[in-house]
């Protein structure tokens, strides 16, 4: 499965890890969810996409209400706020933490684990290997 070429929509060109994904297929750019927020939200953003980076190569999928970042599916996404991040990563298993604010078991090996980031020093050890975990997960390598 995770040997599987992407498909892509033919509408909106995104890459998918399943045929006919449903999504929004609305066009969208990081600097348009940027616009009017401020130098907080700006630099939440960048540490958050930093972190991201450091796990690997990534695909930045900007959508009409978050910015996700993928490797075969996304992993993890951010919606940006003036004065916070609202962020998720997606896990193979739920883990229970303080920090998250919500678990959406989406599937017995996909859990969305929601979480809000205040200040850039949020983007903390504990997120980085939130995130490193959730890459893999975006790899589908759990499903191997």
């Amino acid at each position: 499965m995770r040997d599987r070429q992407l498909w892509r929509c033919p509408a909106c060109g995104r890459p998918f890890a399943n045929v006919n994904q449903r999504h929004s297929c609305v066009a969208a750019t990081v600097e348009q969810h940027l616009a009017g927020k401020g130098e907080l939200a700006a630099e939440l953003y960048r540490r958050f996409a930093e972190a991201v980076a450091a796990c690997g190569p990534v695909v930045v999928a900007p959508a009409k209400t978050r910015i996700g970042f993928q490797v075969r599916m996304i992993f993890s996404a951010v919606s940006v706020r003036r004065d916070r991040l609202d962020a998720h990563v997606v896990l193979a298993r739920r883990f229970e933490h303080p920090r998250f604010t919500r678990i959406e078991s989406i599937s017995p090996r996909n859990h969305v684990h929601h979480f809000r980031i205040h200040h850039p020093d949020e983007v903390d050890a504990e997120v980085e290997a939130w995130l490193r975990e959730s890459y893999a997960v975006g790899e589908q390598k759990h499903l191997g």
